[in-house]
């Protein structure tokens, strides 16, 4: 009886569940010391990561000891710009053949294991900067899920199992639970060939606004930094990960932030598939919907990001769930687990504002529905939470206003490179380019091929490939399939919204609020950055949920399977998208 009591508890569960995520994709430790750079003849004492202004063809060396506890040495050297040489105690490294030598965003993988020895090694970087600034990033990086050593397979599984515990004692059924630790698996895989700095949102400046506040213990001004604009509770939670991290091992502070982006992905499926599970009930329609939302590719290559969508994702989620239960059942509890997410979601982003505001609007709506205004202590207890956490994400705005200074909705505007400007006429809004959408695999903010032009054409590529694109001709036909497939379910789920019933108001109005947040985004900032899907990704969970409630409510039963079936590659296909390139 004892025993089966404490496999009750989720404590359990957690305690191990904490210990294995740790140990997942943790590399053995390989500690770098004494990091020297050499320029015009003058040795410094340096510390990795290292970008410095230099002047165009400068040449320079790196030098650092690195302390390996067995002989493997795998790394992912980023050079800002080109590699000439590489000695491993004091004996040339073969070259020949490399590339990307000179890539400053992905870097190149290295497997030094046959030029090294157990204990201190010393390594010589002789190198060239191209323009601009220059420097050195290294990082001990996985290729693929292939690469993963025996240890690694057994703690991703025992990492698995203990999730399935704790969503079995939440109650959900087994195939919601092996749709959601499919969802955990593919970003897993993702996650092993993804570098911290392979991002294309600003990773860097994300990094800078964590740094200063873990290394200066204090928040920047909200002009300091490019991304110092955010609210900062993202930044203040991480900074407090990378202080214990560098203590440990500087070269995996990156990769443990990274980390820290995929638990909270992690839990944000399960609050997603759980919001999915109350509008549908324990049906194939909600494990249909789910198995999408799951691996749709965006929303998986938004998993290991550094940055705060991660936290804004995660209580979007938390908010839209509690909302459902609330609006279906009018528990306390539940408004007041709705307010919490919602705080989060808003001391997360920006956007956050949005969803307090659907937050708002149901609570009012279901008052003035069953005429009770609910537990005031619950609600005093609701708006303290939501007071506290928008006053720690806005003191810095509302101290600016009282001083007197402008305040910007996106506050590194000014900054933005113009070639990123787009056109804001009514068209830009109301015209979709079928034929661009269904013949190009990718877009870009920067060239119109794309249909960076149009804020659908651009909003439904980038809520499945962000800014992306691989030269790759079996991934460029799984995207111009996926978009094709994606297409219909967005048209899909025009269809339900258009059928929509009184109890779906909340999936409603989450839809409608946070795409006419994009819009107005791209209104006010005419740039194609603001018209990217990552800023509202929350909002494929009321949209897919319509997109099914849409199949299911076709009167042709041909073209209901057609829908279900279309739904179901679309998922096989985002698998192969992510997972293949692991493999």
């Amino acid at each position: 009886m004892i025993i089966k009591k404490i496999l009750s508890e989720p404590l359990f569960y957690l305690l191990p569940l904490l210990a294995v995520a740790y140990l997942i994709i943790t590399p053995t430790r390989k500690e770098i010391l004494d990091v020297k750079i050499t320029r015009n003849n003058i040795t410094e004492n340096i510390q990795l990561p290292y970008l410095d202004d230099m002047a165009k063809d400068e040449v320079f060396f790196i030098s650092f000891n690195l302390s390996l506890e067995n002989k493997s040495a795998k790394f992912n050297i980023t050079p800002d710009d080109c590699i000439e040489e590489i000695l491993i105690n004091g004996k040339n490294f073969p070259l020949d053949g490399v590339q990307r030598l000179c890539d400053y965003v992905k870097g190149v993988y290295f497997d030094f294991t046959e030029y090294v020895q157990e204990g201190l090694n010393h390594f010589e970087l002789k190198m060239k900067n191209s323009g601009g600034p220059g420097g050195l990033r290294i990082e001990i990086p996985y290729n693929g899920f292939k690469s993963l050593s025996l240890r690694h397979y057994i703690f991703t599984l025992l990492f698995l199992f203990s999730v399935a515990l704790i969503l079995k004692k939440f109650k959900f059924k087994f195939i919601a639970i092996s749709i959601i630790l499919l969802g955990i698996t593919v970003r897993l895989i993702l996650y092993t060939y993804t570098g911290p700095m392979q991002n294309p949102y600003d990773v860097g400046a994300h990094l800078e606004y964590i740094q200063i506040i873990a290394e200066e213990r204090r928040l920047p001004k909200i002009d300091e930094g490019w991304s110092t604009f955010h609210p900062p509770l993202y930044y203040s939670i991480f900074a407090v990960v990378k202080n214990i991290t560098d203590y440990y091992d500087p070269t995996l502070t990156a990769r443990f932030l990274q980390q820290g982006s995929l638990l909270l992905s992690f839990a944000s499926l399960a609050f997603g598939v759980a919001f999915l599970i109350n509008l549908f009930g324990n049906r194939q329609g909600a494990y249909l919907a789910s198995l999408v939302l799951v691996l749709w590719p965006g929303f998986v290559m938004a998993a290991p990001r550094i940055g705060n969508e991660a936290l804004f994702y995660f209580g979007a989620l938390f908010c839209m769930l509690f909302v459902q239960r609330y609006w279906n059942w009018h528990k306390d509890s539940d408004i007041f687990l709705a307010s919490f997410g919602a705080s989060i979601a808003l001391a997360a982003k920006s956007t956050g504002f949005v969803v307090l505001g659907v937050w708002l609007i149901i609570y009012i709506f279901n008052a003035v529905r069953s005429l009770k205004i609910g537990s005031l202590r619950v609600l005093l207890a609701s708006a303290f939470i939501i007071v506290l956490f928008a006053g720690f994400s806005n003191y810095r705005t509302i101290a600016n206003f009282f001083e007197g200074k402008n305040a910007a909705l996106v506050g590194n505007t000014s900054g933005l490179n113009r070639g990123l400007m787009v056109n804001n006429t009514a068209g830009n809004y109301l015209y979709f380019d079928l034929q661009d959408y269904l013949l190009e695999p990718y877009t870009s903010p920067w060239v119109d091929k794309g249909g960076r032009q149009y804020f659908w054409n651009y909003t439904l590529k980038t809520s499945l490939f962000g800014e992306f694109k691989w030269n790759v001709p079996i991934r460029n036909i799984l995207a111009i399939l996926l978009s094709a497939l994606a297409l219909l379910i967005f048209i899909l789920a025009l269809w339900g919204i258009i059928h929509v019933k009184l109890k779906e108001l909340p999936p409603l109005l989450f839809t409608v609020f946070l795409f006419a947040a994009l819009i107005y985004l791209r209104v006010s900032y005419p740039y194609s950055c603001s018209n990217d899907f990552r800023h509202i990704m929350p909002a494929l969970f009321p949209l897919v949920y319509f997109s099914m409630r849409g199949a299911q409510i076709l009167e042709d039963s041909r073209l209901r399977k057609l829908s279900y079936i279309a739904m179901f590659s679309f998922a096989g296909l985002s698998f192969l998208f992510i997972a293949g390139q692991g493999f």
